[in-house]
């Protein structure tokens, strides 16, 4: 399994929520700040978005999306200076499943809503992602990221039987399809394991290293899965992905470690034995120095957490 197979399948998508917006000019709505994951799909029309995390604008045409990571409020407007509603007075505006308001000029569509997921589970992600993603309609989109898309207008549109397990289906392929393209338009002068994973080198060796964090690796071992010299591989590996491999392979270690802690009862030395250390004690000196806190105080957070 690869790393973002990996956080996928742990972070839990979860209370995924849309609607579909239709707008007038002149129009605008503002959102409030939340922790969830933000988006929204342009149909058809344009618009101009602001995020405060970012002072410029971002010019919205139809079939681009954007998907915001972090609690900014963004506003959504024909027009940078038109009036603004809250997004949380969108139930007064909404007409069977659809939003309606504007001044009765010309209409944009839009389908916009967010998510939740685990922040901690989805934390490798977030942290190589920029926080704002900004997609544009293009002919690099691949048909199945498309059918995404258009699946997520027409659940919105038309809302079925076991509709709340389909948006969540949904968005959990929007996010993959968006850090996939995300990763492949990027591979040029940034820096971080998603831009390694695209790299046939080092994508194969970080590959394996996931799938056997238990191994007992070392640059050299690295290296030869690469097919490449230690000295090679090693430079390579810390341009692309910005950290030595061993640091690499330590911060998975840890999170995959953290993750088994949250999520199961396995105890401290199989948890340790499971991401390559034959100590518990030297795993928890490593996991206390990367994580902030011990195995059994994270153990016991998480047990507070749900009681």
């Amino acid at each position: 399994m690869d790393p973002l197979a990996e956080i996928i399948s742990s972070m839990n998508i979860k209370r995924a929520i849309f609607d579909k917006i239709e707008v007038s000019a002149p129009w605008g709505f503002l959102s409030t700040c939340s922790p969830d994951v933000k988006f929204a799909l342009v149909l058809s029309g344009s618009g101009v978005m602001s995020i405060q995390s970012n002072k410029n604008l971002v010019s919205l045409s139809g079939g681009d999306v954007f998907i915001i990571l972090d609690d900014s409020e963004f506003s959504i407007s024909d027009k940078a200076d038109s009036k603004m509603i809250k997004c949380a007075d969108f139930k007064k505006y909404k007409v069977g499943n659809t939003i309606q308001f504007g001044g009765g000029g010309r209409l944009t569509t839009l389908v916009s809503g967010r998510f939740e997921i685990s922040q901690l589970d989805a934390k490798p992600i977030l942290n190589v992602l920029p926080k704002l993603l900004h997609l544009k309609l293009n002919k690099n989109r691949t048909r199945s990221f498309q059918s995404v898309l258009e699946l997520l207008a027409l659940e919105t549109e038309q809302p079925g039987l076991a509709s709340e397990s389909m948006i969540n289906r949904l968005c959990e392929m929007l996010f993959i399809h968006a850090i996939r393209v995300y990763a492949n338009e990027s591979s040029q002068g940034n820096t971080g394991w998603l831009v390694g994973l695209t790299d046939k080198q080092l994508g194969v060796t970080i590959r394996l290293i996931h799938d056997h964090l238990e191994k007992d690796w070392t640059v050299e071992s690295m290296a030869a899965s690469a097919g490449m010299s230690r000295s090679a591989f090693a430079s390579k590996f810390r341009t692309i992905v910005g950290q030595s491999p061993l640091e690499y392979l330590t911060q998975w270690r840890m999170h995959k470690a953290s993750t088994l802690i949250r999520q199961n009862d396995a105890s401290l030395s199989e948890i340790s034995h499971s991401v390559g250390y034959e100590s518990a004690s030297a795993f928890t000196k490593v996991f206390k120095r990367e994580i902030g806190l011990t195995p059994s105080e994270l153990r016991k957070k998480q047990s507070t957490k749900w009681h």
